[in-house]
């Protein structure tokens, strides 16, 4: 069976809809140009960054759930643009983001079922990265999901750990 096909816009639009239908807030994209107090970053490189004061505590954000599809730029890495298909100097970011509302537990059941039941992937087909040492989240996975364990990766800072800037990072599952 394979699942069917949707295009780059429809995609961004199920995103959207379906983290709304989570209680999480659309908001449009932040401007590439980084805020006036944030001297870290000469453009806006990911789609949290434009947050790194709801992250940290600074501000306030307008709800404690909310979702974006976050225009970017990188330049940290431009010598690997064109080189490997993992590098791109402008594209867009789809995020779904909890500032002290919900963790692991909630987050990888909202992907899961957005990319099985609402895209249409074949569970089969999946096979989900986890940080070297998060049992936490190999655990969600494997007991709360139903994943095999043979099917679940866990990779080290080099290939699974969020950095670029100051701020806000961490391990990805």
């Amino acid at each position: 069976m394979s699942h069917p096909y949707h295009g780059l816009n429809e995609l961004r639009e199920m995103f959207l809809s379906y983290f709304e239908s989570k209680g999480h807030l659309r908001l449009p994209s932040f401007s590439l140009i980084p805020p006036a107090n944030d001297k870290s970053l000469l453009l806006i490189n990911s789609g949290m960054a434009p947050m790194k004061t709801w992250f940290t505590g600074g501000e306030e954000p307008p709800r404690h759930r909310v979702c974006t599809c976050q225009k970017c730029i990188r330049t940290g890495d431009i010598e690997n643009i064109g080189k490997t298909d993992r590098h791109g100097t402008y594209f867009e970011m789809l995020g779904n983001f909890s500032f002290g509302d919900y963790f692991k537990k909630e987050a990888i059941p909202f992907c899961w079922e957005f990319l099985t039941k609402v895209v249409g992937l074949e569970e089969d087909r999946l096979y989900p990265s986890i940080y070297l040492d998060d049992d936490e989240a190999f655990e969600i996975w494997n007991k709360d999901i139903g994943i095999p364990a043979e099917r679940i990766f866990r990779f080290g800072k080099e290939d699974n750990f969020w950095e670029h800037g100051s701020g806000p990072c961490g391990p990805c599952s």
